[in-house]
């Protein structure tokens, strides 16, 4: 007998004056995992990601405001508002606590989640997080933002992959694609401007690492340009670290059955301990 392929819903969840885009998929007697995308990308990033997860658990992805079908914010998209829009999403979706894993900028707001309502969050797997140093690499992250051709695209996505043929001529095609969305780019160019002001990452995250109310694995490119490994130097939770050799910013895609590994077998350590 063949194996069903997980049921897919997609729908617009609407939030008072905020409208977020949710993909969510699988049930199982797992607490759900809730998957937040890092900047300028989408639910979609986690592709390689949510199907896999989802055979044991309700696994939720959606667009971060300002992103894919989202709504942008009309206040500034501080981490914290962001963090409060995903925690309304949760209330939206009767959902009262979760495990979470986060990518760079969904790391930051990962973290601020479990700063702001911390009996929501069950545990925190966070890759490349934002908010763990002052450094970014705001070369990629503008022309990230401003590519306007494939070719453009390309250039700039090559700094966020260890090797830069993994962005296909149709990846960058759809990046770009995203980007020509109206009022794409402005809030885009709202969050870098509020997250990383001056070109420097505007939240001291670490403290929340010290002594954290629940468990935490952190997953980084050893090659990542967008935010360096070293950011990661003086964590106290050293011996769930994980460095990925030949990796650079986007470890759930560039090693993505190395990343699914680890995140299925934290969660279950998290439930079984």
């Amino acid at each position: 007998m063949t194996k069903q392929a997980v049921q897919t819903q997609s729908f617009l969840l609407r939030l008072g004056e905020q409208t977020v885009h949710v993909r969510q998929m699988g049930e199982g007697p797992g607490l759900p995992l809730l998957l937040v995308h890092g900047f300028g990308g989408s639910a979609t990033n986690w592709q390689l990601t949510q199907q896999v997860q989802a055979a044991h658990r309700r696994v939720i992805a959606f667009d971060l405001p300002g992103h894919g079908q989202s709504s942008a914010l009309v206040q500034a998209p501080t981490l914290a508002r962001l963090a409060q829009v995903t925690a309304l999403t949760l209330d939206g979706l009767g959902v009262s606590k979760v495990h979470v894993l986060g990518h760079s900028l969904g790391g930051g707001i990962a973290l601020s989640l479990l700063e702001s309502v911390p009996a929501r969050v069950a545990s925190l797997s966070l890759l490349a997080p934002a908010g763990l140093g002052r450094t970014v690499n705001m070369a990629f992250m503008t022309r990230f933002v401003e590519a306007s051709t494939a070719a453009d695209m390309a250039q700039a996505m090559a700094m966020a992959v260890y090797d830069p043929k993994l962005i296909g001529r149709k990846v960058a095609e759809f990046l770009v694609e995203a980007r020509a969305v109206p009022g794409a780019r402005d809030a885009l160019r709202a969050i870098a401007q509020t997250c990383f002001p001056h070109g420097e990452q505007a939240n001291n995250l670490r403290p929340l690492l010290h002594n954290p109310p629940c468990p935490v694995q952190i997953i980084w490119g050893e090659a990542d340009q967008v935010l360096p490994v070293t950011q990661v130097q003086g964590i106290p939770a050293q011996d769930n670290c994980h460095f990925l050799a030949r990796t650079g910013h986007l470890p759930h895609i560039e090693q993505a059955a190395t990343v699914n590994a680890l995140a299925r077998d934290f969660l279950h350590a998290c439930e079984n301990p």
